[in-house]
């Protein structure tokens, strides 16, 4: 929220959440919506491609946008399995944590294995998939953020599953959506 009032030499207070600027010109009336306030916004799940196959591996490209930018994504999870489950317990379950790591869900669904740093020889795993960080990709441009999970299944992890997206900002998160379809061999 943005409000404004004059003062008597000319300038402009401007309020944005809980800081104060004053501009002793005319340009602040003429500025866009203060990034501030789309903080406030959830972030968008755009396209995951590909949105259906066949396969015991893939990279999955999944695109995610915010108004206040890429740099406010803090946050996206891919979750791979025949049906959401409120614990998702032995599923496919990757989160690219701060951009920077990846991890993968316990089999339970309870809690997060170790994380490792993106660009790492090492790889996110459970006992349904695992990526290698080193071939994980997360671009930023502008709003939009493009991240590539080379995601490998576990052979006993076959059968028809749709994939799920969420991200989160600095305050909401997009909530789950289904993005597409796998069948694992």
């Amino acid at each position: 929220m943005r409000s404004r009032f004059r003062f008597a030499r000319g300038g402009i207070l401007i309020f944005a959440g809980a800081v104060l600027f004053t501009c002793g010109c005319d340009q602040a009336a003429k500025q866009p919506r203060a990034a501030a306030a789309s903080i406030e916004d959830a972030p968008q799940i755009g396209a995951v491609t590909p949105n259906s196959g066949t396969g015991r591996s893939q990279a999955f490209r999944l695109v995610v946008t915010h108004p206040a930018g890429a740099t406010a994504i803090t946050d996206v999870q891919l979750l791979i399995d025949e049906k959401m489950t409120p614990t998702a317990a032995k599923s496919c379950w990757i989160d690219v944590n701060s951009l920077n790591r990846v991890a993968a869900r316990t089999e339970d669904g309870s809690d997060w294995l170790p994380f490792v740093p993106i660009g790492s020889a090492k790889a996110a795993s459970n006992e349904q998939c695992s990526v290698d960080a080193s071939s994980v990709k997360v671009e930023a441009n502008g709003p939009e953020l493009v991240v590539t999970l080379p995601v490998t299944f576990a052979r006993a992890f076959k059968g028809e599953k749709k994939v799920w997206v969420v991200a989160s900002g600095p305050r909401k998160h997009s909530g789950w959506q289904e993005r597409g379809a796998w069948m694992v061999e």
